[in-house]
């Protein structure tokens, strides 16, 4: 057996060793897939003695394409620099970086847009068309856009639709967001994609040239991909096909980013004579939650069969938890974690709680700063969108791609040097009439008639500054560059002189993006065996992601949604709020296709547990405003009663940070009245009067004003009347 082989199951050989054809991987959560993709490309290189720049690799995320080639050239002792492994964004940009001849501006020194830098443009061009962003969000409009190009429909492609008021202004909104993107010589994410394809549909000889160059092709998180990327891959295999896709399709959550389950569900008819490889072995959970998984997906129609197994036959069964209210909910897992930790002695960072909508946070957020646990909330604003960071990454874009003319809107009075709103319209408005950009405007400032001798000479020494630093930048290192600048520029003195707490914080995250400019130099150079280039870096940072950016050595309790759970794995996970409306989503309930993608959705969250699996609903949670009771998921139903430990906050203590025990008592007298002005005891609120009840007997949903301040809305059950 050849070495690859020795460490593998059955199953593993068999994707290694199918190198030719289409192949088709099916791969269940846990199940090693990335093992089993690594070596493949070893075998490929070692046995089928493949140069390594014959190999594409594309992967879901930055971080998983740098794990890969890591751990593949630690397999092989080569080195792999040469290999193409990167995300379907970073893959397209090299290509188009070599052949920028396709592109509308013909310059491999384009910008990339990012979400804000998108929003920028739209409100400039809803304020030259005239358009109210209350009635055409800003949010929305973007998500059209990007689901028009993920679909290959540009401006020009769209039907004009007189008799609909909304596509008609649409149409006028996206023409000229496509316009000025083109005029800035920027792309958005899709325009990396959509451009790629039409550089390889329309240029016969270039996609040759990548298919004789790519005879192995694989694909990481199949399942995620979306039409355009589908496209890439058909352009990018060519006739040989041998394209290798890995996936599954019980992991397929992205709908609402334009990925299609069709892809995986298809692959047999797209490609013809494709194998099928099911990884059906799971190395990470135990086999009580496991088997919960394989009994919730079986409900699924849209899906190949297949159920995970494990040699992990020890474990508890997963446990649901009925709490009263989300409050108590937030607490008890809380206290739990606290108790677990203690007594198991696990790290923080070993828990994990998951839930669907980011809002579900808060509670959690204050509690555990109240017990004093330490939490990483995944998801919020990252490192580099954060205000200081997206300034200077403006005047680094600038200095790559001076036509970026909304990074040169950003700087050019930041930080504040007398260059204000009018004058920048003035600028524009010279910009405009002589048909230049408003990069050449700067420069050219001196032959401004609209602008006053003062005024002119604050943008010539601004234009002085950037054309300074424009000719620096290839004399110089790059990490030693960008100290420079960013000392020149003085944000760093600016903010570590101030009084404001906030400026001090921004002042620690510039030097902390010094450091990063620092760690890429390094890394590059020692990867790729050369000096980066200020554009090499700066398309890093704008292909990075949010799951990229989690740091793996942080200790602390993970809070995310089941969304960005993917991909992950914790000893110990709950998934909390386990109710109708929020599991499945009350926006995500109009067809059985997005019934099916919750259910996959919870399937993510539950696959994502090692050794335990805690699922909680809260009875009450609060609703605009009030109290409200909540109706038990349908996908609990759809568990087998035998496969979960079903739990009510009323028949076990709720341990506090002090260890005191509070055991709600449940009267059951159904005959029980409550009425307006009862003086009533709750176990955990004290003493309080009622002063509204919405039912009837231990079913009423009482409002009682508590002697310690508290106004609550509590189910007649869990309250005992004083007599």
């Amino acid at each position: 057996m050849h070495p690859l082989l020795t460490n593998l199951n059955e199953e593993q050989r068999e994707v290694v060793t199918t190198t030719e054809g289409p192949l088709l991987v099916l791969a269940g959560a846990g199940s090693g897939k990335t093992r089993s993709v690594i070596h493949r490309a070893a075998y490929l290189i070692l046995e089928k003695n493949v140069a390594p720049w014959n190999i594409l690799i594309v992967t879901f995320t930055n971080k998983a394409a740098q794990e890969l080639q890591e751990r593949l050239q630690h397999l092989i002792h080569m080195n792999t620099k040469n290999l193409w492994v990167g995300t379907f964004h970073s893959v397209c940009t090299r290509i188009l970086r070599r052949e920028p001849y396709a592109l509308p501006f013909n310059n491999s020194n384009f910008s990339i847009y990012d979400g804000d830098d998108q929003k920028s443009l739209l409100r400039k061009i809803y304020k030259q068309l005239g358009i109210d962003p209350k009635k055409f969000n800003l949010n929305k409009v973007l998500n059209i856009i990007s689901k028009q190009k993920n679909n290959l429909v540009m401006p020009e492609d769209m039907e004009d639709n007189l008799s609909n008021p909304f596509i008609k202004t649409f149409k006028r909104i996206y023409t000229e967001y496509q316009k000025q993107l083109v005029s800035n010589n920027a792309v958005d994410f899709d325009d990396i994609l959509i451009y790629t394809y039409y550089l390889l549909k329309n240029y016969p000889e270039t996609r040759t040239k990548y298919n004789r160059q790519f005879p192995y092709v694989m694909v990481d998180e199949y399942q995620d991909t979306n039409f355009v990327q589908f496209m890439l891959v058909r352009m990018l295999t060519g006739e040989n096909a041998n394209i290798c896709v890995v996936g599954d399709d019980d992991q397929a959550i992205y709908s609402w980013r334009g990925a299609t389950i069709r892809n995986i569900l298809s692959f047999e008819k797209d490609f013809k004579q494709a194998r099928i490889i099911k990884l059906e072995q799971n190395y990470r959970s135990t086999v009580p939650i496991l088997k919960v998984a394989n009994s919730l997906i079986s409900r699924n129609g849209s899906r190949h069969s297949k159920e995970l197994r494990s040699d992990n036959l020890y474990g508890e069964r997963p446990v649901y938890k009925i709490l009263e209210d989300e409050r108590i909910e937030a607490s008890f897992i809380a206290n739990d974690i606290i108790t677990k930790a203690e007594e198991t002695y696990k790290s923080w960072q070993s828990f994990a709680v998951l839930y669907r909508t980011n809002a579900q946070s808060r509670l959690f957020e204050s509690i555990f700063m109240e017990k004093n646990i330490p939490y990483l909330l995944v998801g919020t604003v990252n490192f580099f969108q954060r205000m200081e960071i997206k300034d200077t990454l403006a005047y680094l874009r600038v200095l790559v791609n001076p036509d970026d003319t909304e990074s040169l809107l950003r700087i050019i009075n930041t930080p504040t040097r007398g260059i204000g709103s009018t004058t920048i319209s003035k600028l524009l408005d010279y910009a405009v009439s002589k048909q230049i950009t408003l990069y050449d405007a700067v420069l050219g400032v001196k032959n401004n008639p609209l602008l006053n001798a003062g005024t002119i000479n604050k943008i010539n020494a601004f234009g002085d500054m950037l054309q300074f630093w424009q000719a620096q930048r290839l004399k110089m290192p790059l990490n030693t560059f960008v100290r420079a600048l960013v000392t020149q520029i003085g944000f760093i003195e600016t903010y570590t002189n101030s009084q404001d707490p906030q400026d001090l914080s921004r002042a620690e995250n510039l030097n902390e993006f010094l450091n990063s400019v620092d760690e890429y130099f390094e890394r590059y150079k020692n990867e790729i065996g050369d000096n980066p280039l200020l554009e090499n870096y700066i398309q890093n940072v704008s292909l990075q992601t949010n799951v990229d950016r989690m740091g793996d050595k942080d200790n602390s309790v993970r809070l995310m949604t089941l969304h960005n759970a993917k991909g992950l794995e914790f000893d110990v996970v709950y998934i909390v709020g386990i109710e109708e409306n929020l599991i499945p989503h009350i926006m995500s309930q109009n067809s059985n296709d997005e019934i099916e993608e919750e259910r996959r959705l919870l399937y993510v969250g539950i696959t994502r547990a090692r050794k335990e699996l805690i699922l909680t609903r809260a009875e009450l949670r609060r609703s605009y405003g009030s109290l409200d009771a909540t109706v038990e998921s349908r996908f609990i139903s759809e568990i087998p009663d035998d496969l979960l430990i079903k739990e009510s906050s009323f028949s076990y203590p709720i341990i506090s940070r002090r260890k005191r025990s509070v055991v709600p008592k449940i009267v059951l007298e159904s005959e029980k009245l409550f009425k307006v002005g009862q003086k009533v005891r709750h176990d955990e609120y004290g003493e309080g009067l009622i002063l509204n009840v919405d039912g009837k007997d231990i079913n009423a949903i009482l409002t009682i004003s508590f002697a310690k301040g508290q106004l609550k809305k509590i189910k007649g059950s869990y309250i005992e009347i004083i007599l």
